[in-house]
């Protein structure tokens, strides 16, 4: 099992992370991993050690809401907090890669965040662009338009009404309801996220995963989509970042690859330069619980390695 550590963030909270660092600490390279809503990082678990046996360490914090971080403190599953929730969260990741830089100074760092977390990696490379030697964007989105402004005048709407901490089941509907149309006779509401139904199990059967999230966490959640679709924040990056977007090109967040490619198009506005689309052929969400998630692996590992 990984080290599980906690971080005393700058407000006084709490953050449990865990950290996979190879035998004999031979660690050429370190992965600060985002991961996404309603899950936590030990489901990283597999990749992790995988990076492992190459000399890769990896840092993985559960958000605020979300497991560990959540658990310890016996806080509200799916909220991070009463007020400006998602650029407290990109600041926690901050402090975080902070932690990594002196633990291993002088040893490249790259961000990886998938899905929710996407979002949250584009947020925080455009607000820290010095942090990261390479970015790796994961199960990402592009721009809601309209239907984000609309979904987050009802997030706020039902914080108005019922609280933070209402927990929102209509919202969650809006959101995912839709997300198992391609899919014929799925086995589980989640199906979307992967091919492998065995690994889809595991995420039904985790009671750290698939949690309705509250009214305040949509409302923080689509404001982050609008920061990490802001073509103004993202010309604050590096022209020579390594950035990496992969996705399914059957992941409804993506739009089916729709959405990846104007991922892609948004970055090559924005003026980077080593910019990389991967779409994986038939995969759903999770590109790391897949049937494939072993060339996926083989596929990322090569990535870091050409830029370490």
């Amino acid at each position: 099992m990984p080290d599980v550590r906690k971080l005393t963030c700058s407000d006084s909270h709490v953050l449990y992370y865990h950290a996979w660092i190879p035998e004999g600490d031979k660690v050429k390279a370190v992965v600060h991993l985002l991961h996404g809503m309603a899950e936590h990082s030990l489901r990283y678990d597999r990749f992790a050690r995988f990076l492992n046996k190459h000399d890769i360490a990896v840092y993985a914090q559960d958000h605020r809401g979300h497991g560990l971080t959540a658990t310890k403190a016996e806080d509200t599953l799916g909220w991070f907090a009463q007020e400006g929730g998602w650029m407290r969260i990109a600041e926690d990741s901050m402090e975080l890669a902070n932690v990594i830089a002196s633990d291993y100074p002088k040893k490249p760092l790259f961000l990886l965040g998938h899905s929710m977390g996407s979002f949250l990696a584009r947020t925080v490379i455009a607000d820290f662009p010095d942090l990261y030697d390479g970015v790796i964007i994961m199960g990402t989105g592009a721009s809601m338009g309209i239907l984000g402004k609309i979904g987050g005048m009802i997030a706020r709407s039902h914080v108005k009404k019922h609280g933070s901490k209402f927990v929102d089941s209509q919202l969650d509907k809006m959101s995912f309801g839709s997300y198992n149309k391609r899919i014929p006779n799925p086995s589980s509401s989640f199906a979307w996220l992967s091919r492998d139904e065995k690994e889809v199990k595991k995420y039904d059967d985790d009671p750290l995963c698939g949690f309705v999230c509250t009214a305040k966490f949509f409302d923080d959640m689509l404001e982050g989509i609008g920061y990490a679709n802001s073509l103004e924040r993202a010309r604050r990056l590096h022209r020579d970042l390594p950035l990496l977007i992969i996705s399914g090109s059957m992941d409804p967040v993506g739009n089916y690859g729709k959405g990846s490619r104007k991922v892609e198009e948004f970055y090559k506005q924005a003026g980077i330069k080593d910019l990389t689309l991967k779409l994986v052929e038939g995969a759903r969400h999770e590109i790391l619980n897949e049937t494939d998630r072993t060339e996926t692996m083989k596929y990322l590992h090569s990535w870091i390695l050409e830029r370490v």
